[in-house]
């Protein structure tokens, strides 16, 4: 690098942290830095927008911008709950970069969402530790989905059901299908049970994490009406509500995930015994 380009490098970052520091986005997008052109990975001077964009490191050194970058930016605002997380204008300021510099990483918004939510997969996944046995696995691995899409409720609600077709939506259908192995299940229901499971609990996080979008006041309502209107419910004409109105009210988002999960090992359990028959008969 020529002195000349790495005193504009030691200009640039010294401008950016400054901006950072003051907390004025706007200067950021309005430096004229130096950027790296992401067609020959040359540093070229330039003002505006580019064919690149470089941020500030916590060492004040102007590094790339990339996608993993991008990303992480993107799970930042979204543990906020905040509903523009995804738009180049709020990448944008929480980077220091002008928000076209996004688009030049991503085809679109529906590939950001997908690198977003296959990062909370990832998420889940580093949460299972590996020591556990096959069954336990799976279901801290179903908790761990729903807690992070839930922490995440705007990307949680829109990805879980789609296919991110990432590093960690593979991790998850890999642990998932050699879970699924160990308990004896053969290939075909094996690949059946692990849809099922996935599916069930991708829809349940994504009801979560819609959920926890509605105001807090909206939340809180619906939760006494298990205490308030049921309960009140006429018995002559709702006799079954009436009798279990108390425990209706004590069921909550962990026991469903539980029993969902029991129902699911109830099925797996039942189909192996099936086929176990099977095989004797043969």
């Amino acid at each position: 690098m020529s002195a000349e380009l790495g005193g504009k490098f030691d200009s640039f970052g010294v401008q950016v942290f400054g901006a950072m520091r003051r907390g004025d986005q706007g200067l950021h997008r309005r430096i004229a830095g130096v950027i790296i052109d992401d067609n020959n990975g040359d540093g070229v001077a330039a003002s505006g927008s580019g064919s690149g964009s470089m941020v500030v490191d916590g060492a004040r050194r102007a590094v790339r911008l990339t996608p993993e970058m991008i990303v992480e930016a993107a799970v930042r605002i979204a543990a906020r709950g905040r509903s523009d997380g995804l738009t180049g204008r709020a990448l944008g300021e929480e980077l220091g970069v002008d928000r076209s510099a996004v688009w030049r990483h991503f085809a679109d918004k529906d590939a950001l969402l997908r690198a977003v939510g296959d990062r909370l997969l990832t998420m889940a996944y580093d949460r299972v530790p590996d020591a556990l046995d096959p069954k336990s696995r799976m279901e801290r691995l179903a908790h761990a989905v729903v807690d992070v899409f839930t922490a995440h409720p705007y990307v949680g609600a829109a990805v879980a059901s789609r296919t991110t077709r990432g590093p960690g939506e593979f991790a998850v259908v890999e642990m998932m299908l050699t879970a699924l192995g160990d308990l004896g299940l053969e290939v075909p229901d094996r690949v059946r049970y692990q849809r099922m499971l996935a599916d069930s609990v991708l829809a349940y996080a994504g009801f979560r994490a819609g959920y926890a979008l509605l105001p807090k006041k909206v939340r809180d309502a619906d939760e006494r009406a298990w205490a308030r209107e049921y309960a009140a419910a006429d018995p002559r004409e709702y006799p079954a509500i009436a009798a279990l109105a108390p425990r209706l009210a004590e069921v909550g988002p962990d026991t469903v995930l539980d029993t969902l999960i029991e129902a699911f090992w109830a099925a797996v359990e039942a189909r192996r015994a099936t086929s176990d028959r099977s095989t004797q008969n043969d």
